[in-house]
């Protein structure tokens, strides 16, 4: 069944603030792309200051999306309440409890990425996804006198670019490519061997998808 992808250009405020998104990463960057479209249209700082907002807020979802995929039933109460209202915190709770996630990450993008059954996973660069983070946010702060900020077109237009770019890089992930992830203690036990070999660095990406490709049969059989 073929994807449906929202359009977000050529939206009017009404419809930007009444449609009813999911409250998930992809409908917090859908909303900041869409406010950001509006924002170089009638060339409003207000509707960028919205895509600000929307932009920093659906990182953070997504890497709250990113935790729950990766960690799953490891993640307790005490270690959410932790991260709540904080993504440095979020963040270094990921890296925690789940350290080798973007490792796995790849590998599960190499082993679906041939043999019969394909799929195009994203691996989600943590590192870009904060240093995003960090930018956007330093336009949803008092950052000096009016005339220097947010009435100044120069200031105002580098803000909507960084916020475009970190939006386009989630939202085109997120429209081309597959979210998922399999653990290892969900893996078919030569997947699994052949994962700690790679986990271990004793081969690299391009000898994972040969060595699956070699497995299939046998684990279609199994």
């Amino acid at each position: 069944m073929p994807r449906i992808i929202p359009d977000y250009k050529n939206r009017s405020a009404d419809s930007i603030v009444s449609e009813r998104i999911h409250f998930e990463s992809s409908g917090y960057v859908y909303r900041a792309l869409s406010w950001l479209d509006f924002s170089k249209r009638k060339d409003s700082s207000v509707a960028f200051q919205y895509a600000a907002h929307d932009a920093r807020q659906g990182i953070e979802q997504l890497l709250f999306e990113e935790l729950v995929l990766s960690v799953g039933t490891n993640l307790d109460r005490a270690e959410y309440e932790k991260c709540l209202g904080n993504s440095t915190k979020l963040h270094a709770i990921i890296n925690r409890l789940a350290p080798e996630r973007e490792k796995l990450a790849t590998f599960n993008w190499a082993i679906f990425s041939v043999g019969n059954v394909q799929m195009p996973l994203v691996v989600w660069d943590h590192k870009r996804l904060m240093k995003y983070w960090g930018k956007i946010s330093n336009y949803l702060h008092w950052a000096g006198a009016i005339d220097e900020t947010i009435q100044n077109e120069s200031w105002t237009g580098e803000g909507i670019k960084v916020t475009e770019e970190a939006c386009l890089y989630i939202w085109n992930n997120q429209t081309q490519n597959e979210t998922g992830v399999m653990l290892p203690h969900d893996m078919h036990p030569e997947i699994r061997h052949l994962w700690k070999r790679y986990q271990a660095g004793s081969i690299g990406v391009e000898e994972v998808k040969i060595s699956v490709q070699l497995l299939e049969p046998t684990i279609s059989n199994a």
